[in-house]
């Protein structure tokens, strides 16, 4: 990390004013420092279990998604239309639109602190009967739904308590009831470290209708 030059006129002129200001400033550029190191960190591990085999249930979880995918339309797929259109966290690295590409190998991470939340919107009207969640390290997962034109009115719909699996991916698979929605608001209201990751957002249904 760089450092500004210390010294000079400026420096002498501010710490006249108020050394408190400085250090306040310093302390805050170093606790910035620490977060980005520590999610760096986490998605290299993320990462590294992913490529070193460390996720078995990744392989199973692509077989099973590609088996409801020969039935059913996986409604949460970019390409089905479905878009991320809010995420409290952005890494350039691991950006929200992971969660709905296809690609197993790609996820979204949290930036540090809870509750976080993304909203995938389907541009259309649409019936869900399931919902397959892989992710890493959420503790607590609450699934609002609503039907409106725009994303607002959202209602309660599903709330989960996960298993932290070590060295594994969290696939957590729900049978929806009164799956009617437009969009779905995911709220991960704690995690079991300071940071998680969700790697795919699978919705097994069938479009309703346009929107109009």
């Amino acid at each position: 990390m760089r450092w500004g030059r210390v010294g000079g006129a400026g420096s002498a002129a501010a710490l006249r004013k108020g050394p408190r200001v400085g250090l306040r400033s310093l302390a805050a550029k170093l606790r910035r420092t620490r977060r980005r190191g520590l999610q760096e960190r986490f998605s290299f591990i993320v990462t590294l279990h992913l490529h070193i085999g460390l996720c078995p249930v990744t392989t199973r979880s692509r077989r099973k998604i590609k088996h409801f995918k020969m039935k059913k339309t996986d409604l949460c797929l970019s390409s089905e239309g479905a878009e991320v259109i809010l995420a409290t966290s952005s890494d350039e690295k691991h950006p929200p639109e992971n969660m709905i590409d296809g690609n197993p190998d790609t996820f979204w991470t949290t930036t540090g602190m809870f509750p976080q939340e993304f909203i995938i919107c389907f541009h259309k009207h649409v019936r869900i009967e399931r919902l397959v969640i892989q992710s890493y390290f959420v503790r607590t997962l609450r699934i609002e739904k609503s039907t409106s034109k725009e994303p607002v009115d959202f209602e309660p719909w599903i709330e989960r308590d996960l298993v932290h699996t070590e060295g594994q991916l969290q696939n957590e698979e729900i049978m929806a009831r009164d799956g009617h929605a437009t969009y779905l608001r995911f709220i991960i209201i704690s995690a079991f470290d300071h940071f998680a990751s969700v790697h795919s957002v699978s919705a097994e249904g069938t479009a309703v209708s346009n929107l109009s």
